[in-house]
C-alpha cells in the first residue's frame, strides 16, 4: 500500500515542485516572461513587424506592451513599415454602425486579417446618431452626418477608431446648405492635423463668387480655429473621391471652364495648385475626356491616375507620377483588361487604393467592391469582407496613439466610455 500510495502522488508533486520553481523564476523577472528580459529596442523592432491584427491584439498582452505600442514614436516607425490596409464601414442598416479595419497578407488573402473595432460610428451617443465615414487619415477618421448626398456641417469628428476617442468639430457658421467636401489632412512640417471643407458656394454674406475653403486646425490656440481661403473662380467645382499625398489633396476638377482637371491644395501654406497630367492629356480633347473618365489614387508613395482606355470601355491604365510635380515622369505602369473577367463596365475603377505586397493592385469598382489585380499574371480577385454587400472605405494607416497626443488642448471624447 505505501508502495502504491508513493507511485500515485509521484506526478502531483513533480507537478507542484515545476511549478514553484516557474513561480520563483517568474518573480525574478518581474513575473513576465522571457521576452519582458529582451531590450526594449528589441521588442519593438518585434512589434514593429507584426501585421496589424496581430499588433491590435498585442496591447492586451501588458501595460509594458500597450505603453510602447501607444508612444507617438513607435506609431510614426510603424506607418513606414505597416502593410496595406483600409478601413471601411458598411452602408447595409444592420451593420452600418461598425467600422472594419482590411490588411492584406503576403498571398493577397483578407480571411484572417480583419479587425473589427469596439469604437461604432455612432460614438456611444446612440443608435439613432447615423455617422458616415468621410475620409482617413495617418489612422484618425472622419464622420459626419449625410443628408441626400450631402455632409451636413453643423457637426463633423475626428476620430481615433482604435482608442475610441474623438473631438466634435463645429464649422461655427451655416453652411448646412452648401455642397461641400470635408477632408481630413495631416501635414508633414507641423505635425499638425487639418480639417479642409472645400466648396464652391457662397455662404453667410459673402458678395464675392470666389470659392471659399475652410481650414481646422486641430489644437490651434486651445479650441482650434476656422480659417476662410479664397481659392478662385470654378476650381473646385465640387470635388469628390480626393486623394491625401505628402500633405497634399487632390481631386479632378470636371468643368469644361478650367483648361487643368487635376487639382490640388497644399495642406501647409494652404494654397491650391495644378497638377500636370501626362504629357499625353495635354490636347483639348483628350483633356475633356479624362475629365469625366480619370480616378486617382496612391501608389508606393506616389500619385497614379487610372484612365479609361478611349473607345474600349473595358480597359484600363494605371499612370504613376514617378517624381511629383514632374510631368515628364509620369509613366503608364499598368494596363487592366477587365474584358477576361466578370467585370464589365464602363468605369471600372472608383478609386485607387493602393499597392499589395505581393504587388497586386487594390482598388474599388463601381464604388462597392474591392478588387485587386496581378499585373504578373493578368487577373483579378473579388474579396469578400464577411459577407458585406456594400461599403464607404478609405486607405488607412493604423494609428495607436492617443487622440489627447494628437489635438492637444480639444475637449475630448471617448466613445467607449459613453
Amino acid at each position: 500500500m505505501g508502495r502504491k500510495s508513493k507511485s500515485h502522488s509521484d506526478p502531483t508533486t513533480c507537478m507542484a515542485k515545476k511549478k514553484a520553481k516557474a513561480e520563483k523564476e517568474d518573480e525574478k523577472v518581474g513575473g513576465t516572461d522571457i521576452i519582458s528580459q529582451l531590450h526594449p529596442n528589441i521588442v519593438t523592432d518585434i512589434l514593429l513587424r507584426l501585421p496589424f491584427n496581430t499588433l491590435f491584439s498585442c496591447r492586451c498582452v501588458c501595460k509594458t506592451w500597450l505603453h510602447l505600442i501607444a508612444d507617438p514614436s513607435f506609431t510614426q516607425l510603424y506607418h513606414t513599415r505597416a502593410d496595406p490596409c483600409i478601413i471601411l464601414q458598411p452602408t447595409n442598416k444592420n451593420r452600418q454602425q461598425h467600422l472594419y479595419a482590411v490588411h492584406f497578407d503576403n498571398r493577397n488573402n483578407v480571411r484572417n486579417s480583419i479587425v473589427k473595432f469596439a469604437t461604432e460610428t455612432h460614438l456611444g451617443m446612440g443608435c439613432n446618431v447615423k455617422l458616415s465615414l468621410l475620409d482617413s487619415c495617418n489612422g484618425l477618421i472622419l464622420l459626419g452626418e449625410m443628408y441626400r448626398s450631402l455632409v451636413k456641417l453643423d457637426q463633423l469628428y475626428v476620430c481615433n477608431p482604435i482608442t475610441g476617442e474623438f473631438v466634435i468639430v463645429r464649422p461655427g457658421i451655416n453652411l448646412t446648405s452648401s455642397p461641400m467636401c470635408p477632408c481630413l489632412c495631416f501635414c508633414p512640417k507641423t505635425q499638425v492635423y487639418k480639417v479642409v471643407l472645400l466648396s464652391k458656394k457662397r455662404y453667410v454674406a459673402e458678395v464675392s463668387n470666389n470659392m471659399v475653403t475652410l481650414v481646422y486646425t486641430l489644437g490651434e490656440k486651445g479650441n482650434g480655429l476656422w480659417k476662410s481661403v479664397n481659392v478662385g473662380d470654378d476650381v473646385l467645382s465640387q470635388p469628390t473621391d480626393t486623394t491625401f499625398l505628402n500633405g497634399i489633396i487632390h481631386w479632378v476638377v470636371r468643368s469644361a471652364s478650367v483648361p487643368q482637371f487635376i487639382y490640388s491644395f497644399d495642406v501647409e501654406d494652404e494654397c491650391l495648385r495644378p497638377v500636370p497630367p501626362p504629357p499625353e492629356f495635354v490636347s483639348p480633347e483628350q483633356t475633356m475626356r479624362s475629365k469625366w473618365t480619370v480616378s486617382l489614387g496612391v501608389l508606393e508613395g506616389c500619385l497614379a491616375i487610372g484612365e479609361c482606355a478611349k473607345d474600349v470601355s473595358w480597359c484600363f491604365h494605371v499612370w504613376v507620377m514617378k517624381e511629383y510635380g514632374v510631368q515628364a515622369s509620369w509613366t503608364k505602369t499598368y494596363t487592366m483588361d477587365f474584358s477576361v473577367e466578370k467585370l464589365v463596365a464602363l468605369f471600372p475603377i472608383s478609386q485607387i487604393l493602393g499597392l499589395c505586397r505581393n504587388g497586386d493592385v487594390l482598388f474599388t469598382h463601381q464604388g462597392s467592391n474591392l478588387v485587386s489585380f496581378n499585373p504578373v499574371n493578368p487577373s483579378f480577385k473579388i474579396h469578400r469582407i464577411e459577407k458585406l454587400c456594400s461599403f464607404l472605405m478609405h486607405p488607412y494607416i493604423p494609428n495607436l496613439s492617443s487622440l489627447r497626443d494628437i489635438a492637444r488642448g480639444e475637449t475630448l471624447f471617448n466613445a467607449t466610455l459613453r
